[in-house]
């Protein structure tokens, strides 16, 4: 617990009367003991700090931007440095702006998945962050899939996936080809968040599905066979543990530099999609829909039901116990929104972004977006792929195509909702753009089922805010813990009259994608052989 600086005590005796200062140290003194979570969600553009308590109330938040880099032609690369000091400056302002007012009993952390980085042993980054939007691995993703077939693949890694560039596999087999000298001095391949843990407690670990695609999720075996196809050894990869385990204490240093308790415990966490399904929906009791959005957006199914296979183009893996997420990811999201209001639109926030959707009708005039922007994930996994704007007309203005990327990303969400093995009754959406009520309502309309928000953006810190309520025993099961922390907000019924007229629109945009497949990878291979 912080202590009140002697500077304050003076103040109060100079400034009020002897029991009037005693009461509001006693009053001070009972917010002191609020007990508190500090959560860290470490994403693609930007991070986030929460504080939360037992009950799931935000009680302090703020936020970091970061740069991303594009070295050169499907590089997208990240500053690990860059990114820790953008916490520490959130931290320091924690400190200043509330740093008195409550007991944090535990830092629980998230992070982007998918987003590597050699590290030595003393915490040296060898390399920036290869960003899970990056496509340097996109040959050696070719190769594991021509090595070992999906029944293999799923085998080993007790999961089923659509294997991309993003892997670790490829990725580790793409730095022993074109970095083995890094490769050689480096004690591990981590992520954003392990290094976080590393700078707080001295401890290099990770959690279990944020290594997934390289470590079985349901035996939590390292698998030898992919290590070997890398040409690396086991110990490139850190420990893991459950995301709920306590990974280690703040030690003093950290403590002293960073104004935080010493010895409060850090929980390992999780990577930001399960984290945020967490923070969404919890453990359901039946099958539950959940749309995370972000920079990339997920959506998808959490099921007790058993799952051998994922349909295809969908990924299947276990998320706590005998429970299964079945999702889909398409990757530009957020990006594409917020791509189009730093280069086209004619206004940067959400309030004038819905005053001009809402001057044209649903379906923009048969305007179409496909939201490429960054090549696309699921449900089939393309880097090739690109942004087009279609069936431009003369009158046809920025209302008209602000409206067509809300509904562009709610096609390329419905892409990959079509595929799931079951669509449930209701979506729940979390993440910065569920603020904008006009795109859940899209989305309601182009799926055909109610979307429902929370009363919180910062789903990802709840998740881990729930992971740490477990750790500290508040709640004697995840369970018990989602469901007196997780609530919702608004719900956005279907339009029925829309819901028609965007099934028959989103049978265009898939024809526009199967038109335009192999038209992107010429343009591709021409601009690489422009260059």
């Amino acid at each position: 617990m912080f202590a009140i600086p002697r500077g304050r005590f003076d103040f109060f005796f100079i400034k009020y009367e002897t029991f009037h200062f005693l009461g509001l140290l006693e009053n001070k003194a009972k917010i002191m003991k609020s007990s508190v979570v500090l959560t860290l969600d470490i994403g693609t553009t930007s991070s986030k700090l929460v504080l939360i308590d037992k009950l799931g109330h935000k009680l302090f938040s703020d936020k970091a931007s970061y740069p991303l880099y594009f070295p050169s032609p499907g590089h997208v690369e990240q500053d690990p440095w860059e990114i820790w000091r953008k916490i520490c400056e959130m931290l320091a302002r924690l400190f200043s702006e509330a740093g008195q007012t409550y007991c944090i009993e535990a830092v629980a952390i998230s992070s982007q998945i998918s987003a590597h980085f050699l590290v030595a042993a003393d915490g040296e980054p060898l390399t920036r962050v290869i960003s899970w939007m990056d496509s340097r691995a996109s040959q050696e993703a070719k190769e594991l899939v021509e090595t070992f077939s999906r029944t293999e693949l799923h085998d080993e890694l007790g999961m089923d996936m659509l294997v991309g560039p993003a892997f670790i596999a490829p990725k580790l087999k793409w730095l022993a080809r074109h970095e083995p000298a890094q490769l050689s001095r480096a004690h591990h391949l981590v992520q954003l968040k392990e290094y976080v843990i590393w700078q707080l407690t001295g401890v290099w670990r990770s959690d279990l599905t944020s290594l997934k695609g390289i470590v079985n999720q349901r035996t939590q075996v390292l698998s030898a066979k992919l290590l070997k196809w890398a040409g690396v050894s086991a110990q490139i990869i850190p420990p893991h543990d459950n995301p709920w385990a306590v990974a280690g204490t703040l030690t003093p240093a950290a403590a002293a530099n960073l104004n935080l308790p010493e010895g409060i415990p850090v929980i390992l966490g999780w990577n930001d999609l399960n984290a945020a399904i967490m923070g969404t929906i919890g453990i359901p009791r039946t099958c539950c829909g959940f749309d995370i959005t972000g920079t990339s957006e997920h959506i998808g199914i959490v099921s007790s039901e058993s799952l051998n296979a994922a349909p295809e183009g969908i990924n299947c893996l276990p998320f706590v116990d005998d429970v299964s997420l079945s999702y889909g990811v398409t990757s530009s999201g957020g990006q594409a929104l917020q791509w189009y209001m730093e280069n086209i639109a004619v206004s940067k926030n959400y309030v004038d972004i819905e005053r001009h959707v809402n001057r044209v009708p649903a379906g923009a005039e048969k305007l179409i977006f496909l939201p490429y922007i960054n090549g696309e994930r699921n449900p089939w996994w393309n880097p090739n792929a690109q942004g087009v704007f279609f069936g431009m007309r003369a009158h046809h203005n920025k209302d008209h195509m602000t409206r067509a990327v809300l509904e562009g990303v709610g096609f390329a969400l419905k892409a990959s909702a079509v595929r799931l093995e079951t669509l449930p009754e209701q979506f729940v959406v979390s993440g910065g753009a569920s603020a904008l009520d006009i795109w859940n309502q899209i989305k309601a309309d182009i799926l055909g089922v109610p979307f429902c928000k929370l009363n919180t953006t910062e789903a990802g810190c709840l998740g881990v805010a729930i992971l740490a309520a477990y750790a500290l025993g508040w709640y004697d099961s995840l369970a018990t813990a989602s469901e007196n922390m997780i609530r919702t907000a608004k719900v956005f019924m279907p339009n029925e009259a829309n819901h028609a007229m965007y099934n028959r629109k989103f049978e265009i945009y898939l024809s526009l994608y199967d038109a335009l497949r192999d038209v992107f990878d010429a343009n591709i291979h021409q601009l690489e052989e422009a260059e």
